[in-house]
């Protein structure tokens, strides 16, 4: 590819600028806490192999249903359709089923769409899949990483959550599945041993107040937040996504007020650190955000919005190569994700890395203008 000129590349940046900071409200309201204990969110969509319509809530009523966004940039994405295929075949005859949703991009290109296809046929796919237009689903259910899964019990209750594909999640994913057919025992660390599932109240209010806040309504979903926190004062959920709100809102201290509450109430929450981090780096705590979001990634250390704040904070410290390779780890999980590209090109520039800066603001451009 021919790089542009300096001058060109300057008013690229620029422009790429004006984007992202217009597009980041919408983002951060596109990021859903769909936490384990809490209902799964319904959807809906064509299954692009047998031409049938598929319901997640259909689905669920009679089966474990294990939901897991995909993509065609993303190896891990197809290491887990592939072994989730397997998975399906082998318990044909069990209550289980696999969904399979392709978040390759806002937009389905046909070169996209040929991607789609080959990897369908090379991948010997017998699942559903549903491309996911317009990345709705893909944002309802607020995915940080490609892939991500989504495992939801006969109740409709999401039961595990993890993004990212590794032999320990293949090992719970099929620990798992065994226990919930009576073809293992439970053992405490599987995916359906208690644990705090918010009360119904507090849930429909959470999730009311998560679709307000999308649609831009954000104090209707304050309102919501305090009734759900009324109904449960146990659950951390409400907290988290009133700091979210409050951090857009520029409220900076009522927001890290929220988000230490949450912490409190559940520590093993990588959502809750990863939002306080970001809040802290906002307000230029850097060395205080750098440890929340730290605490984020030793979590869970594949979590997209901690290691692409994590790499702001790293810049901000003249940690260069740590902040580069932040983000780009972040890239390998969220490769569609323009914004990380952006931060990418602005760290490349300080380094005096023009021609990687422009190839990442290049890429940035490319994710929101798709050719056709």
């Amino acid at each position: 590819m021919r790089l542009p000129s300096i001058s060109i590349f300057r008013r690229v940046e620029l422009v790429l600028a004006i984007i992202i900071i217009m597009a980041a409200a919408n983002a951060s309201a596109a990021f859903k806490y769909t936490a384990v204990g809490m209902d799964a969110h319904d959807f809906s969509g064509e299954d692009i192999i047998s031409g049938n319509s598929i319901s997640i809530s259909d689905l669920y009523r009679d089966n474990l249903v294990i939901v897991v966004f995909w993509a065609t940039w993303s190896p891990r994405s197809l290491a887990q359709l592939r072994d989730m295929n397997e998975l399906k075949a082998k318990y044909a005859d069990y209550p289980i089923e696999v969904v399979a949703i392709n978040v390759d991009g806002q937009k389905t290109t046909p070169a996209v769409r040929s991607k789609i296809d080959r990897a369908i046929e090379d991948l010997g796919l017998q699942i559903p899949v549903i491309i996911d237009e317009g990345l709705e689903i893909f944002y309802k259910y607020g995915v940080v990483a490609v892939p991500s899964t989504a495992v939801i019990d006969t109740a409709g209750i999401v039961r595990y959550d993890p993004c990212g594909y590794g032999m320990m999640i293949q090992d719970v994913l099929v620990d798992s599945v065994k226990v919930f057919l009576g073809l293992a025992e439970s053992k405490q660390t599987h995916i359906f041993a208690a644990g705090y599932q918010p009360q119904k109240k507090s849930s429909r209010y959470y999730n009311l107040a998560l679709r307000l806040n999308q649609t831009g309504m954000h104090d209707r979903a304050l309102e919501n937040l305090e009734l759900a926190h009324q109904a449960d004062t146990l659950f951390p959920g409400p907290l988290a996504l009133r700091g979210e709100i409050l951090r857009f809102q520029g409220k900076l201290e009522a927001s890290q007020e929220a988000f230490a509450r949450a912490a409190e109430l559940d520590s093993s929450l990588t959502t809750t650190w990863a939002g306080w981090g970001r809040t802290l780096l906002r307000n230029q705590q850097i060395e205080q955000a750098r440890e929340k979001l730290s605490r984020a990634l030793e979590l869970e250390e594949t979590y997209t919005p901690a290691l692409i704040d994590l790499g702001l904070c790293q810049a901000h410290l003249d940690s260069i190569e740590p902040a580069i390779e932040s983000l780009l780890q972040a890239a390998e999980l969220n490769h569609g994700n323009p914004m990380i590209h952006y931060y990418l090109g602005q760290v490349y520039r300080r380094a005096g890395r023009e021609g990687e800066a422009a190839q990442a603001f290049l890429r940035a451009l490319s994710i929101i203008y798709p050719e056709d």
